[in-house]
């Protein structure tokens, strides 16, 4: 059984959760509720509001969509080994041995002029580990989201379209064979996420008797968006008579918008088409905002919305004012995006003031604070958290999330700000 669950409200799905547990317990006590989640901050959150709805949280376990996948791949299939010889960590010494000897190929000129190592002098050995990283890294990307790439090398393929048009790439194909080659010296089975997959789902359909080896139950919470190939996994182990996967989704619209084009790309594709035609108009209503940034989201719903799959709706109406009537910018903009319509549109004329909601001056639910650098960005953080707790008293650390594109390249300014 596999199910889908929408909603607009991360606490209205928190809810759905613990309701499921609640009516339908686990077959023996000593088994473990597994619920996937999107980083351990998440895990951490749910524990909490577990314990608060059962009294105590336990035996259950927060697995990592990639962690949880390659263990039903290590229970279903043979010969798999339990750590992945192709993760980053080994990927990135393997590397560190390859890279080195392949410097005088034609292909890995641009790699060796970036080493300092063309004319066969031993490459600087720190950026030589920091490049091997970003290689492996890359890998580890192409394995989840690019299998089909990863196929074709190995099959003595040169670059993917995507990537023949980008010139200094030539060394991947030859990178990716070398690094299988020396896997496989050390590991025969040969085995990585990019062809797993499909004996995983051949077994899973074809495999009556797999005793033990399953899970009765799956939770899949909070996680923005999931690989193509997880989603196969996922419903495969779903297909099982014996496995429930639950996928909660945070969807900020009611209405569907997998197909949903922002203005450039629609603009791009009007000049091919016959003069006078408006696709824009034939789009129907859309919401600027959730077509520019929610691209994302957009892949990942319109992949949802083709499996043929039992799917609950449970979206919340949002009112654009707040208990006191007044108009507050975040909300307006949750409830635009929830109806998918544009604030405004079609209701221009010259008095400005006509096609704008108006918003009190007081209203700080949405700002913006450009900072020149990021120890400015964290001297503003500090002051705005320290006003914030004065004015709201029920206010607690707890309640507050800061999101930051990379906490080791903010870490210093951390420590000197809010040490």
């Amino acid at each position: 059984m596999f199910t889908l669950y929408h909603s607009n409200q991360l606490d209205l799905l928190k809810e759905l959760l613990v309701s499921r547990i609640r009516q339908a317990p686990l077959s023996h006590p000593f088994d473990r509720e597994q619920i996937l989640v999107q980083s351990p901050g998440m895990a951490q959150w749910l524990k909490l509001e577990l314990a608060k709805a059962f009294g105590i949280a336990a035996n259950i376990d927060f697995p990592l969509p990639a962690s949880f996948i390659w263990e039903m791949f290590t229970r279903v299939l043979a010969d798999v080994p339990r750590q992945s010889p192709y993760n980053k960590g080994a990927m990135s010494w393997h590397l560190m041995t390859i890279l080195p000897t392949l410097l005088g190929r034609p292909a890995f000129a641009p790699l060796a002029a970036y080493l300092g190592g063309s004319d066969g002098a031993a490459p600087e050995q720190v950026r030589l580990w920091q490049l091997c990283q970003k290689v492996a890294d890359l890998f580890d990307q192409y394995l989840v989201y690019r299998p089909d790439w990863i196929a074709r090398w190995e099959e003595g393929e040169g670059l993917s379209q995507e990537l023949a048009g980008v010139s200094g790439q030539d060394w991947q194909p030859e990178l990716w064979r070398e690094l299988v080659a020396r896997t496989l010296a050390l590991s025969p089975s040969g085995y990585h996420r990019a062809n797993l997959y499909e004996a995983f789902i051949h077994e899973l359909e074809h495999t009556r008797d797999l005793p033990g080896r399953l899970p009765q139950r799956v939770f899949v919470f909070g996680i923005s968006a999931l690989p193509p190939r997880y989603v196969e996994a996922l419903l495969a182990l779903g297909s099982r008579p014996e496995v429930e996967v639950h996928l909660f989704v945070t969807n900020p619209c009611r209405y569907y918008w997998g197909d949903l084009l922002d203005r450039k790309t629609l603009a791009r594709l009007e000049n091919k088409l016959k003069p006078g035609t408006d696709l824009e108009t034939l789009q129907g209503p859309a919401n600027p905002l959730l077509a520019s940034m929610g691209k994302l989201g957009r892949d990942y719903l319109h992949q949802l919305m083709e499996l043929e799959v039992p799917q609950i709706e449970a979206f919340v109406d949002i009112e654009d004012r707040d208990d006191e009537g007044k108009v507050t910018l975040l909300r307006a903009i949750q409830k635009d995006v929830l109806e998918l319509a544009e604030r405004g549109a079609g209701e221009f004329n010259l008095d400005a003031s006509h096609h704008k909601s108006p918003v009190s001056l007081d209203d700080g639910t949405l700002q913006i604070h450009a900072c020149h650098g990021p120890m400015r960005e964290l001297e503003v953080l500090h002051d705005r958290l320290l006003a914030l707790f004065e004015q709201d008293p029920t206010l607690t650390p707890k309640d507050v999330v800061v999101m930051m594109p990379d906490v080791n390249s903010y870490g210093p300014y951390i420590q000197a700000v809010f040490g």
